[in-house]
């Protein structure tokens, strides 16, 4: 009981500090959850504290290393890069309770790199999503995870709203197609490169290979800010056969970029080979 207890205090603890440094809370949808405070604390484990609206009911919560939403399921953050959930997507089935309105991790995390984190509820069969807050926007942005120091860096710092800059203020990606193969056999054998590249902002790409309106192959990543990723985009086992039995071939490589505030950008290269 005695270690149960001194959990319990130090998340006590934890939540006080937070509430010392609460931020104004941004609008947001009717209906949405609101964090109140958010943070990393002396032992370098998230915390968060959050109100729920009247009717709705908490469904899941996510800290990620980007601020970008997955394009085809909003709520959740894109890419390899969630640190820490609770009740995330894909489970169907969730321990937590209806009222939970807070939260501490359990394991430590890197204090090398800036989290966001936000909250999901359920209302009337449907999601509703926090505002997204960041965390320790001292450090670099970092997508991925990171390794916790040996030691507790007895470090706590606290989070704020996140604003994601204007959609005209974010440089526009780019896709390239270093040194593009010119025969079906080489498409077979080595696929196809596909570089991505992001100024300024972090991306999430998603970037297929197609024939006509068949996609032989996907891929997806995430982008740092002023990187770039490259794809090798290998027609799959079972598509390889479409691919291999032509004599020429108009192959489309396709790339879906989200960036910070949802905006979203089709790149589009098409590449004729032949046998």
């Amino acid at each position: 009981m005695r270690g149960i207890s001194v959990r319990l205090a130090g998340l006590l603890l934890s939540i006080a500090a937070l509430a010392g440094h609460a931020a104004p809370a941004l609008a947001s949808a009717v209906g949405a959850p609101q964090i109140s405070a958010a943070g990393i604390d002396a032992t370098d484990r998230f915390v968060v504290t959050w109100v729920l609206a009247p009717g709705t009911t908490f469904k899941s919560l996510e800290f990620s290393t980007v601020p970008i939403a997955n394009p085809l399921l909003p709520s959740s953050f894109a890419g390899a890069n969630l640190i820490d959930s609770t009740c995330a997507a894909p489970p169907k089935t969730c321990a937590a309770a209806p009222g939970l309105t807070v939260y501490r991790s359990t394991d430590r995390v890197a204090r090398d790199r800036r989290y966001f984190v936000k909250v999901n509820a359920r209302e009337h069969g449907h999601t509703r999503t926090s505002p997204v807050w960041v965390i320790d926007t001292s450090k670099p942005l970092l997508p991925g995870g990171g390794r916790p120091t040996v030691a507790a860096t007895n470090a706590p710092v606290f989070g704020q709203p996140y604003i994601a800059p204007p959609p005209k203020a974010i440089p526009a990606p780019k896709m390239v197609l270093p040194a593009p193969p010119e025969t079906i056999a080489g498409v077979l054998r080595y696929g196809v490169h596909a570089r991505v590249l992001c100024k300024g902002e972090p991306c999430y790409a998603l970037v297929s290979l197609e024939l006509g309106h068949v996609p032989l192959v996907f891929s997806d990543t995430t982008v740092k800010p002023g990187g770039s990723e490259t794809f090798a985009l290998r027609p799959r086992p079972v598509r390889r056969a479409r691919l291999a039995r032509r004599k020429r071939a108009k192959l489309r490589i396709r790339a879906e970029v989200t960036q910070p505030g949802g905006k979203r950008t089709i790149l589009v290269r098409t590449l004729t080979v032949r046998r």
